[in-house]
């Protein structure tokens, strides 16, 4: 269980059900149908005397709000329902982090780099398709903690242990551009053809920047964030762009941020139930959904959270096999694909999953 999200420990426990004695049970029921008897009784009378029609075909009971010293109060707050399950899916060809992912082929995804169990960058790029991981290339360099976008049908990897920009042409990688500095542990999100890298670390350095690129033009800044941001993950929907979680000089943050790409403008949007970074995120039927993470602790989470991009509701989504952080997600063919990552140890792990919606 995790250490940092207390609603999956609700979630998972129940009370103890204590079992009738044997002894003494003829006198028990005894009594329970003399306890019937009365309280039909005097259900009779106050149907009676308050003129209630109980079972009038059609008529339904006004809704009652309570009321406190000061007016109407809020009502109780409803516990969390799974509304998405996981499912394993398959296995990459070894334990990895922080791997880059697009969506590829027929509900399936593109895997590239990734640091491997020594924290060493690595160039494989492997292709998930209907459970299967197979080889499909290497990189021109050994990568990890990159970003990657499908830009009009080409597939672009950012940054990493560099500031390149490669674009893959068929089977090969070739330099499109260079980000304004090397940028590593960015979020990245796509509206159009624009792909926006966001945040990040250069050296030692934390970015605070969101740095546009489109093929054909030279990245640019286009706006900065209220904080620097490393370790934050963001999804693109609706035009818009939400940026979720992360981290600043260190400590994890709950706030999710909206950014507007034909204004250039960053609002903060809603609040994570609690403070995370390393986690993932993905859409899926019109909402974002983040996927594991790390507290100030340390310690992993296995909450999928879904947050609503109309009114920014954050709720309690699913629940993972695992816990997991630094892990790459897309959507693809209406389910989200989680690749690698972290587990409860720190050590990598060459899980994948699939996330399927069970719930409007």
């Amino acid at each position: 269980m995790s250490g940092i999200d207390p609603e999956i420990r609700q979630a998972h426990e129940r009370p103890a059900r204590r079992q009738p004695r044997p002894r003494r049970l003829g006198r028990r029921l005894a009594a329970l149908s003399v306890f019937a008897v009365i309280v039909a009784a005097v259900a009779v009378v106050v149907i009676v005397s308050l003129h209630l029609h109980p079972f009038r075909s059609g008529a339904k009971a006004p809704a009652r709000s309570a009321v406190g010293p000061t007016g109407p109060t809020k009502p109780a707050h409803a516990h969390s329902q799974a509304t998405v399950t996981t499912v394993s899916a398959g296995l990459l060809s070894a334990p990895l982090s922080r791997l880059a992912a697009v969506p590829y082929g027929t509900g399936g995804a593109l895997l590239l780099g990734g640091l491997d169990a020594a924290g060493s960058p690595t160039d494989a790029v492997q292709n998930f398709q209907v459970g299967n991981v197979t080889a499909a290339g290497t990189l021109p360099a050994p990568d990890g903690s990159a970003v990657a976008a499908v830009l009009g049908g080409d597939v672009y990897l950012f940054g990493g242990v560099s500031s390149t920009v490669y674009q893959l042409s068929g089977t090969s990688f070739e330099i499109a551009a260079n980000l304004p500095s090397e940028t590593a542990d960015a979020a990245v999100a796509t509206v159009a053809d624009t792909a926006y890298v966001i945040g990040g670390v250069s050296g030692t350095t934390e970015l605070n920047t969101i740095v546009a690129f489109t093929p054909g033009s030279l990245p640019k800044t286009v706006a900065t964030l209220p904080v620097t941001l490393r370790y934050a993950t963001a999804v693109a929907l609706g035009g818009d762009v939400y940026i979720i979680g992360g981290a600043t000089a260190g400590v994890p943050t709950a706030a999710v941020y909206r950014f507007d790409p034909t204004t250039n403008t960053v609002t903060r949007f809603s609040t994570l139930r609690y403070a995370r970074d390393r986690e993932t995120a993905a859409t899926m039927g019109g909402r974002i959904y983040v996927i594991g993470g790390e507290s100030a602790s340390g310690t992993r989470s296995r909450a999928i959270y879904a947050i609503s991009p109309s009114s920014g509701r954050v709720s309690l989504a699913g629940i993972l096999p695992a816990a997991l952080a630094d892990a790459a997600a897309v959507t693809s063919d209406g389910e989200i694909i989680v690749a690698g990552g972290t587990g409860a140890s720190g050590a990598p792990v060459a899980s994948i999953y699939e996330i399927k919606r069970i719930a409007p």
